[in-house]
Parts: C-alpha cells; sequence; structure tokens
C-alpha cells in the first residue's frame, strides 16, 4: 500500500516531527535568554506587593537622582519618570560593554486597586525607589457575618 498516494500527501515521519519540535523550543529559548521569554524587559524593573491595607512598590533606581524622579497617581495606575545620566568616557577610553539604560525614561503599572493619591509616599534608599500607596477605606475587604435564619 502507498501511503504517500492514499493520503495526497508526504508519509508521516516522526523524527521529522521532532526535529521541527526542536527547532522551534531552540528560537522560543533564544528569546527567552534575551528577554525573559516576555518580550522585552521593561525597564526599570518592579516590585509589587500588596496587602488588605496598601500596595508598595518598589523599582530600581540605581545612579538616577530622586531630585530628577517624578512619581503621579491616579486612580488604579501609578506612574514614574526619571532620567539616568550617560556615562562620560575618558579619552582613550572605549566601552567594552554597555548595559546600563541611560536617558529618560517611563514606567506606568496597574495596580490592582485604586488608591488614595493623598495617601502616598515616595522614599529613595541605596538605588531603590519604594512607593507606598493607602487603600482607600471605601477599596479595602469588609468582612461579613453569616447570619442564621
Amino acid at each position: 500500500m502507498n501511503l504517500l498516494n492514499r493520503f495526497g500527501g508526504r508519509i508521516w515521519d516522526p523524527w521529522r516531527e521532532i526535529g521541527q519540535l526542536q527547532n522551534e523550543m531552540s528560537r522560543m529559548l533564544a528569546g527567552a535568554r534575551t528577554f525573559n521569554g516576555f518580550g522585552p524587559r521593561a525597564f526599570p524593573p518592579v516590585n509589587l506587593y500588596v496587602n488588605e491595607h496598601d500596595v508598595l512598590l518598589t523599582l530600581e533606581a540605581a545612579g538616577i537622582d530622586p531630585a530628577r524622579i517624578d512619581v503621579t497617581v491616579t486612580g488604579d495606575t501609578v506612574t514614574i519618570r526619571g532620567e539616568r545620566p550617560a556615562e562620560t568616557v575618558q579619552t582613550g577610553e572605549n566601552f567594552h560593554r554597555r548595559e546600563l539604560h541611560t536617558g529618560s525614561f517611563e514606567r506606568s503599572v496597574e495596580l490592582p486597586f485604586e488608591v488614595d493619591p493623598a495617601k502616598t509616599d515616595a522614599t529613595y534608599e541605596r538605588g531603590v525607589l519604594s512607593v507606598r500607596m493607602a487603600r482607600p477605606e471605601s477599596q479595602k475587604p469588609k468582612k461579613v457575618a453569616v447570619k442564621t435564619a
């Protein structure tokens, strides 16, 4: 029986399928090494911590003058703008590797709930910007007593 003619196409080859899968996985992993598998890395990187009273955003800001950082809170979004100046190179020197982002940046992060902009505090310590935003009373979880009938 001729499988090529019966099904109107190629004969199924499991080794060809495995080769295609291997090529696809190699392509995906190459992207993961470059971009953490999620597209280009957002700059600057942030962490977001949540509890029932507030939310804390920490942002890597080493080498950035805190006076040049602008924090804006609107509803459930916090936006941070700033600038890291470019490093100067001395005469006769060249960069061998240059990985630190320089220039201006803007990063907006959607929060899991609305926050009270009036109760927002930003501090800068050892290259880390910390922005603590209070959850309004109307957004805090309420415990509901269960009544019997």
